[in-house]
This record gives structure tokens, sequence and C-alpha cells, in this order.
């Protein structure tokens, strides 16, 4: 009996992804748990497992096409095996792009004048127009259904020169009738070495960045904690064999005892209704620097993993993330995301609240400063904590007393 596989449903993100590449082609043999494709939410890319084993029968929502969640995107069973009735494709899995017709020869172009007059007029290559008369002949309607279409405003040099080169020319306006592309157009394009267009993923950063500042109103607390003990236990443990350890890995840990001790911040505005979606579990978001993007992956409950269970979990995301390849767990939703800038020497800094969020702790370098403690002066280790905070979702008090129990959990050093 053939399988379907449906795009996965991942709580908090886009009930909407798209396909960025299949790991298999249609034919090829899958195995239970083993990656199938590679999809795209509004936060990140990760990889789907298949469910089933067997051959990949059929592919319903190819690359670069968008499915809902929970549609059936393929199926896998036994080879020959006979497919069950298709499910109705959800509008984005249904609606292909429609594909630019190949070039007929230019001596086989055949056309009326009043067609070649509007074709000129237009900027439209006539050897790419589909003619609807006798023989092929492109007659006026043809060329009418292609005014406007951005495909039949480019000529076939300026198409093929574009293709070598690699470049986009979605946004071009062309220099030729009717804003045609011509080649001149493109080799304007390729002297523009300082400009580039902006990759789909910085685009998604982009816009959930302004929603951020546009939509959430954010209050920021800032507190300085003593990192000696953190220190102590950090340099103990790794003495201990736990190579590994960080005060990423602390903080974390910190941040789950914090939420438990003040669950009122372990949820998230809703704007339907308005009302507040709350977590049972004490998950904590871990920002990913990988090459010119920025994740998020999250970790379930840190203070209730072991040390060495932790520093195995953390590192195996932080590897995915930097492959820009999410696994679904990580994608698990989280009220609270931390954000670590102290490995590249950042005394403090305030993060941008996520959209799907409640706060972002944004932690700096530990570093030596002189600090007065017991009416003495000191130099000690010290921690600049930054909270990022939905104010929709608590006050200041509520914030404050969140940062306070945190930094009481580092300073105690009582991580084993």
């Amino acid at each position: 009996m053939a399988h379907q596989i449906r795009m996965p449903a991942l709580g908090q993100t886009s009930d909407e992804l798209r396909v960025i590449r299949w790991l298999k082609a249609e034919g090829e043999a899958v195995k239970i748990g083993e990656p199938l494709l590679e999809v795209e939410t509004d936060k990140a890319t990760l990889e789907v497992e298949a469910a089933h084993g067997g051959v990949l029968l059929k592919i319903l929502c190819r690359e670069e096409e968008t499915a809902e969640a929970g549609a059936v995107i393929a199926y896998v069973g036994q080879a020959g095996e006979q497919l069950p009735e298709m499910e109705t494709e959800s509008s984005e899995v249904a609606a292909r792009e429609v594909a630019t017709p190949a070039p007929l020869p230019a001596a086989k172009v055949l056309a009326t004048p009043v067609a070649r007059r509007l074709a000129r007029e237009q900027g439209i290559d006539l050897a790419i127009v589909r003619g609807s008369g006798p023989g092929g002949l492109i007659e006026t309607r043809d060329v009418q259904a292609l005014v406007g279409a951005p495909a039949a405003r480019i000529s076939p040099l300026a198409r093929k020169l574009a293709a070598e080169q690699g470049l986009d020319l979605a946004g071009v306006r062309g220099s030729g009738p009717g804003g045609r592309i011509e080649k001149k157009d493109v080799e304007a394009l390729q002297s523009r070495p300082d400009e580039e267009p902006v990759p789909r993923h910085r685009q998604v950063i982009a816009q959930r960045l302004v929603q951020s500042a546009r939509d959430i109103p954010q209050i920021r607390l800032s507190m300085t904690a003593n990192m000696e003990a953190a220190q102590a236990f950090i340099r103990e443990r790794r003495a201990a064999g736990l190579e590994g350890l960080t005060y990423t890995h602390l903080l974390l840990r910190a941040m789950a005892g914090a939420l438990r001790a003040h669950p009122r911040l372990n949820r998230v505005w809703l704007e339907e209704g308005p009302r507040y979606r709350n977590y049972r579990r004490a998950d904590v978001g871990l920002a990913i620097a990988a090459e010119d993007n920025l994740l998020v992956a999250t970790v379930s409950e840190p203070d209730r993993l072991s040390l060495e269970e932790l520093v195995a979990q953390v590192g195996a995301a932080v590897e995915r993330g930097r492959r820009g390849a999410l696994a679904r767990q990580d994608l698990a939703p989280a009220a609270l995301t931390l954000s670590n800038l102290g490995m590249y020497g950042v005394d403090e800094f305030q993060a941008l609240v996520d959209p799907d969020q409640a706060g972002i702790l944004a932690a700096g370098r530990v570093a030596e400063q002189v600090a007065v403690i017991d009416r003495g002066i000191r130099v000690v280790s010290q921690m600049q904590l930054s909270l990022s905070v939905d104010h929709r979702v608590a006050d200041g008090a509520l914030a404050a007393q969140f940062l306070q129990t945190l930094r009481q959990i580092l300073e105690q050093g009582a991580q084993g």
C-alpha cells in the first residue's frame, strides 16, 4: 500500500512551507528515518525524514513550490505499486508556475502584420509566442495574451547572457520598446559589482526584524551578574573531562529555571482574541549564527538534562543550524531565546524579540571588572545581561523578577 508523505506541521511556524530540494528522486529507494527533502519555513530550512520505507513513487510538490502544513506532497510504496486516488491538492501545489514556451527557430516564426507591429510596440519577442492560427500562425490575440508578461519582455540574447552569468532579471526595467530587456541592460547589470540581489533567507530575516520593531512594544532591562562561581564551576567540569561546557550551557539552564519560577513569562501573545498561549515546558531557544544567516534552535528543557546531555544536544543543534538544515525538534515553540555574543568580545547589546516569542536574553562576555562588594573594592568576573520583553506579555516588574532569579542561579554556581 502506498503511503502518503505530508508537509510537516511545525506549531508556531508558518502554515505554508516551500520545498527547497528533494534528496531523493522518483524511483529511488527510501529508508525509514532517512532525510527525504528539505523545506523552508518562515524561520529556517530543515530536513524532513521519511516516515515510511520503500520507493519514492510520486512527487506532487516540486522544488520551489509551496504547500500548506499537512498537505500530501509525495507517495512512498513498493516499486510498480498503483497509487491511490490523488487527494485534491492545495491551491499552492496546484498553482504551477506557467512555464515560458521554448522559442521557435526564427525562420519558423509566422505572424500577421498586425501581430508583428503589436509585438514590436510592446517589446515582445515573437520567438516565444505560440500561434493559434492555421499552421501555428501568430495572430493579434496571441500577442495580446502576453502583454505585461515579464518573460515576454526579454530578448533571446539577453536571456542567454543572463543565464550564463547567473543574473536575476526580476525587477530590471529594460531600455527596449515597452520596457523590453535588451543585451545592454544585462551588461549594465553586470557592471554593478557593488550590488547584489538579497538572498531569500536574508529577506525573511529582514521581514521578521521589521515586524518585531514595528509591531511589538518592547521593554528592555539590564543587570550585571557576578560570574565567579560559574567560572569556577566550568573550570572544574572541564578538568573532569567535560571540555565542551561553556557559559551558553549555564545560561540555558538558568533561563529554564527562571521560567519555572516565573511561569507568566512562559507564554506568548496571540492577536486572535487576543489571547495568551501558555507553555508547560521550560524550553529555551538558542540563536545560532551561520554563514550570512541567523537561526534559532529550541533546546528542550535544558535544566532537566545532565550537563553531558545538554552539551551534546546543543552541539548537534548548532551543527545542524550551521548547515542550514534544522530538524523538526529544533523548531518546537519556546517563549524565550538566548543570544550570546560574549565569544566575540561584546560587552553588552540589546536584541529584538522574535515575533513568535515573548522575550530574548542578550548576553555579553565575561570580563574582569572593578566592583564594590561588602563595602570593599574587588576585581571580579562579570557578565552583562539584557532582557528584551514583549510588554503585552509582561510588565517591567515581572521581567525584573525573572532577571533577578536568572542572576541568582548563575551566581550560585550550582549547575550540577
